[in-house]
């Protein structure tokens, strides 16, 4: 098989009720010139045997086995085999429209853009409409109008990585963090700065399953706050790379997602307070510049100090008082 243009990665891991329809519309992609590389990440139902499936019928499949060792994982272990010029990953539970990978091709080398963006829709597990669409109008934006977008109430259209078709390039220095719930808020800011040019699509192409048993639509675990551990990873690398305006909008974000999940976690669940004490310390090291933020009202700003003293009596004032 010649070089393909686009590798498109799925990570694996007990699908099988699901998979099939998975692979079929990657591989029913009216632009045929693609690879799909298939990671069964130690899948203990009939997945991996599927994968073998299909690379026994279609040329265009690449099948790699490993330990359970979570969705980063694989995704990396997929880049470091992909052959294509550009990159797109599509989850295992998921589907995409037959002219996806062509449309966004097409749009990506029109604008000469470092990656592109699709619209998507949720849908039930018989596949059917589930909420509303999430979709913004055509637009095109430098990689730090993309980045702003993280701050705003397009965020998720902007950080989710299976909507989106990238340059390779982007990827030959970033890799997804292992162990981490929520990996893709760990490399959108990086891959947006990292962007001059970036196309989005009004299409919904891209069709998110939701599962009543998938890792983030199932009961509320401590494993659920890692994506507080993303956006101080965020505001680190802002305040790196000397993007003070971004900064504010971060630490804003930050604060207010820090708070709304002081409210719903249950501070005497042993393992929940162990992880707050640690979200505590980044807190207070960045409490400093959290402080002079012009974005953040007296009121924040006094729930702020009352969580960097005490996460529990921040809590009891916030219920007490209704803040």
């Amino acid at each position: 098989m010649d070089k393909p243009k686009v590798s498109v990665i799925i990570p694996i891991f007990n699908v099988e009720p699901y998979l099939r329809r998975c692979v079929d519309s990657v591989l029913a992609q009216t632009l045929t010139d693609i690879e799909l590389i298939l990671v069964d990440d130690g899948s203990t139902d009939l997945s991996g045997t599927i994968c073998d499936d299909y690379k026994e019928i279609d040329e265009r499949v690449i099948v790699k086995h490993i330990n359970n060792s979570g969705v980063s994982v694989a995704r990396n272990i997929g880049l470091d085999n992909a052959a294509g010029e550009y990159i797109a990953f599509v989850d295992s539970d998921d589907t995409i429209a037959p002219e996806m990978v062509e449309q966004m091709l097409s749009a990506l080398q029109k604008e000469n853009a470092d990656l592109c963006i699709c619209g998507f829709q949720r849908v039930s597990e018989n596949y059917l409409p589930a909420g509303d669409k999430s979709s913004i109008p055509f637009q095109v934006l430098t990689g730090m109008q993309a980045l702003e977008k993280l701050y705003t109430n397009d965020y998720l259209y902007f950080t989710i990585a299976c909507n989106k078709l990238f340059k390779r390039s982007l990827f030959d220095s970033l890799r997804f963090p292992e162990g981490k719930l929520f990996e893709d808020g760990y490399v959108a800011f990086r891959y947006f700065f990292a962007s001059k040019t970036v196309v989005c699509l009004p299409d919904c192409c891209y069709f998110y399953l939701t599962r009543s048993n998938s890792i983030t639509t199932s009961s509320l675990s401590v494993k659920n706050l890692d994506g507080l551990d993303a956006e101080v990873d965020s505001i680190d690398f802002l305040k790196e790379k000397g993007c003070l305006d971004l900064l504010a909008k971060a630490e804003t974000k930050y604060t207010g997602a820090v708070i709304y999940n002081l409210k719903r976690f249950d501070l005497n669940q042993k393992d929940v307070a162990v992880r707050f004490q640690e979200i505590r310390r980044d807190f207070s090291r960045l409490y400093p510049d959290i402080m002079k933020n012009t974005l953040l009202s007296q009121k924040e700003k006094f729930v702020i100090i009352l969580f960097r003293i005490s996460p529990r009596l921040c809590k009891l004032i916030i219920k007490v008082k209704k803040l």
